[in-house]
């Protein structure tokens, strides 16, 4: 009763070592079936998961075999793969009881083939080890060297099995390589051998020998390694080939001879880069025999640098229908592969709708990073960005090729959470994340489209990812020159923490490295420099030396740019805490620094004095003085002043019109 439980259920492996398998098949006076597998090995799980828990298969087995099975890698196994000379897997071993072998199988198969494999190996005239010792005694007749290269192929011992090939087609005639017996060996002949030319030339003759059936599977198999082998790279003539094949099939009745004509059709379009022709039969398919599906997947990857976006939609629509051709693995490879697909079609950035966690497993699934858009309705630049930019075709081409593209409003949904993660605090935010979930970049503000795809380039160099940066700096770089380019991305990311990266430089750099163009961009940023800092003092101890380095022009408009707010905030309506008192010292300094620009914010400053009166006819008269004086600033401050003579009267608003006329011509 437990022996026929254990039949039912397959074959039985048994846990036991290798020497307790010997004892146990020498007390039972069995043979030992050693399965040596590895836990990565594709056949093997088939063969562990498909084939041996079948019932007829552990009828065949558990009577005859003490079965057991060994990871090559783990265990026992790496010993007895370098004992008995395991290369591939699977291998399965016949050993008698004494540890030696007689017979060997490389790869797996159907059921009844296998079977038929492993009892060439129970019979001791078929054996691999019984053979082997004939062959070497030189005493094989024609039969035995049929055997026994079919048995050195099944063990994978190639070089041996076309020596042997070559020793029988010295010795057969046709007639006897149209045999029964010798079809074993036949069958493993490539397309344009002598042996598929013989197939060929007597067909008649085979099928009458062999079967029609048998003779179709094998003239099918050459016919279509043949055709996908066109598709290599440094085929020789591979249209050429596809033409003779194309003569040979005409003359043919396969079975599947109509599966094989739209194949090399498929073949010959995708080598003459004929688009149409591969749409043409993607729609053709009906079934995913023989592969079909997996040969127009190719095909299309074959022309995709060639395809446009209006012929991809074309594809597009053959999805469900090859959805209903697959399995539920098929399935998902099939929906992935059309999401690439409709990715590559779209004008445009493709952004996914995907939760941030889903969207994370993608990535790792992948290998690609994510762009992430962090916005909010309110947001300006943000509607600009997704409305007039992410439109663009370039940057959707640039984008959707490199990341997987996402948006989340931050105020919405995930997006708080998001925005505390990521460390948001303006907007448009964009965010490029790696596939394990590290911030690989971040970019502050939009821009147009290829100055943003620039932008975004800076992500791809670890000089520049702000992910990048920052893990240096945790890991302890304080390299001058790093924390000089730390500073500047993040100053480019409005980072608040900019300023303490710029100070730690600050004190460990000499005078003279202050002094160089290199970090301007420290004293020529009032944020950085901000007045009465260490800094900001620099600026004014050195400044005719910044002069000559820098440029006269760039520092005075450094010294006076926060003056210069000042005043405009003035002249706009808000600068409520600034009264004549600081306009009067504002001036004061203006004229002590000897700016080049002094004349200009002199007269923006007596404009913003009149303002301060709250007295139109005054701004007026202010403006019709000053206004010609400030040149290219003049709209500007025309345009800050448009509040504060919001209450003209039509008789001031004709005094106004006629000053902006009279220094727009100007």
């Amino acid at each position: 009763m437990l022996n026929l439980i254990a039949f039912g259920q397959g074959v039985n492996f048994e846990h036991i070592t290798f020497d307790e398998a010997l004892a146990k098949a020498k007390a039972e006076n069995k043979l030992v079936f050693m399965d040596c597998y590895t836990s990565w090995c594709g056949p093997c799980k088939y063969m562990t998961e498909t084939i041996f828990p079948q019932e007829k298969a552990g009828e065949f087995f558990n009577p005859k075999f003490v079965c057991v099975k060994f990871d090559m890698e783990k265990g026992e196994g790496p010993e007895l793969a370098k004992r008995f000379g395991v290369r591939a897997y699977p291998t399965f071993l016949i050993l008698r009881p004494d540890g030696t072998v007689q017979h060997k199988i490389v790869g797996g198969g159907d059921l009844d083939k296998f079977i038929a494999k492993v009892e060439k190996g129970l019979n001791k005239k078929t054996s691999l080890d019984y053979l082997n010792k004939i062959y070497e005694k030189g005493k094989m007749n024609q039969k035995q060297l049929m055997t026994y290269s079919v048995v050195l192929n099944e063990a994978y011992e190639k070089d041996k099995s076309e020596k042997v090939g070559k020793e029988l087609d010295a010795v057969l005639k046709e007639k006897d390589k149209m045999k029964k017996e010798y079809w074993p060996i036949l069958e493993r002949s490539p397309y344009g051998s002598d042996n598929f030319k013989l197939v060929l030339n007597n067909i008649g003759t085979f099928n009458k020998n062999i079967g029609k059936e048998k003779v179709d599977k094998y003239l099918t198999s050459c016919y279509t390694n043949a055709i996908n082998n066109t598709m290599r790279p440094n085929t020789k003539e591979p249209l050429k080939v596809l033409q003779q094949i194309q003569e040979e099939l005409t003359k043919l009745d396969l079975a599947d001879q109509a599966t094989l004509t739209r194949s090399l059709e498929l073949n010959q379009a995708c080598l003459e880069k004929n688009i149409n022709k591969v749409i043409e039969l993607a729609g053709q398919v009906e079934s995913n025999k023989n592969g079909e599906l997996w040969s127009i997947f190719n095909a299309i990857n074959s022309v995709r640098g060639n395809i446009s976006k209006e012929d991809l939609n074309k594809i597009i629509v053959l999805e469900d229908k090859f959805l209903g051709f697959a399995d539920e693995n098929g399935k998902t490879y099939i929906k992935n592969y059309f999401e690439n697909l409709k990715i590559a079609a779209h004008v445009g950035v493709y952004f996914q709708d995907l939760s941030y966690e889903d969207a994370l497993a993608k990535a790792k699934q992948q290998g690609r990073k994510l762009f992430i858009d962090c916005y909010t309705t309110w947001c300006g630049p943000c509607k600009y960005m997704s409305e007039t930019v992410f439109k663009q075709e370039k940057v959707g081409d640039f984008l959707n090729l490199n990341f997987i593209c996402l948006k989340y409003d931050m105020e919405k949904g995930e997006g708080p959470e998001l925005a505390k993660k990521f460390g948001v605090r303006a907007y448009p935010t964009f965010v490029i994340v790696n596939p394990d979930g590290t911030i690989r970049h971040k970019l502050v503000g939009g821009g147009e489209g290829e100055q943003f795809i620039e932008r975004v380039k800076e992500s791809f160099d670890d000089n520049k990812a702000l992910g990048v940066l920052d893990a240096k700096y945790n890991n302890g770089d304080r390299d001058k020159a790093f924390l000089a380019q730390y500073a500047q991305v993040m100053v480019a990311n409005y980072d608040p923490n900019a300023k303490a990266i710029v100070d730690e430089l600050l004190k460990i750099s000499t005078d003279e490295e202050k002094l160089s163009e290199d970090y301007w961009f420290i004293f020529g940023n009032s944020e950085l420099s901000p007045k009465d800092s260490e800094a900001a003092k620099f600026l004014i101890d050195n400044r005719s030396k910044f002069n000559e380095t820098i440029g006269k022009e760039k520092v005075d408009n450094r010294l006076s740019e926060g003056l210069f707010r000042e005043i405009l905030m003035v002249i706009a309506g808000r600068g409520q805490k600034t009264d004549v008192k600081r306009l009067d010292a504002i001036g004061r300094e203006v004229k002590a620094l000897k700016l080049s620009n002094e004349k200009t914010l002199l007269s923006s400053l007596a404009i913003a004095k009149a303002v301060k009166t709250e007295n139109i006819d005054k701004i007026l008269a202010a403006c019709e003085k000053e206004l010609p004086k400030l040149g290219k600033d003049s709209q500007m401050i025309a345009y800050y002043l448009s509040g504060s003579l919001a209450k003209a009267n039509d008789t001031q608003k004709a005094r106004w019109q006629k000053i902006i006329q009279t220094n727009t011509e100007k």
